[in-house]
């Protein structure tokens, strides 16, 4: 017996490309995912480009008018744009755990190294405000230890 008694090639080469091409124009899945992730792609990268806007403008806020609010927002800022980006640039792989031998290690890798760049780019620029607010928290606490 021969392979080629068993396979049905056939059936394989009746298929034409006008029934491919009228599933991609009338929406098929593949197409309707590709759109859909195009979509949040660009999203993101709106989201992202607001965030780093208003993180500027809360820094120069903070500059002008060290007070508490300025503080909390400038945080809240830096932690929503870390979150942000953590969640889309960086996968974290964990390797290892047998029965016998339950350690583990972690290993991230970097997906998108365009966002990643932007981080490290915005921390780099705001260093010297998470200064201030370092500073200006330690104070708090200490203030809050001198009042209990």
């Amino acid at each position: 017996m021969r392979i080629k008694d068993l396979l049905t090639t056939h059936t394989v080469d009746n298929k034409s490309s006008k029934t491919t091409s009228k599933n991609f124009e009338s929406g098929s899945s593949f197409a309707v995912s590709l759109n859909n992730k195009q979509s949040d792609m660009d999203c993101y990268a709106q989201g992202i480009t607001v965030l780093r806007s208003d993180i500027e403008t809360a820094g120069d806020n903070l500059e002008k008018d060290p007070n508490l609010e300025n503080f909390k927002k400038f945080r809240e800022l830096l932690s929503q744009m870390a979150k942000l980006i953590s969640t889309e640039a960086y996968r974290l792989e964990k390797i290892g755990g047998t029965p016998q031998n339950p350690r583990y290690f972690e290993i991230i890798r970097i997906i998108n190294s365009e966002a990643d760049h932007l981080y490290k780019l915005v921390l780099n620029e705001q260093r010297n405000r998470m200064a201030i607010v370092e500073k200006v928290i330690g104070i708090k606490g200490l203030v809050v230890n001198l009042i209990t």
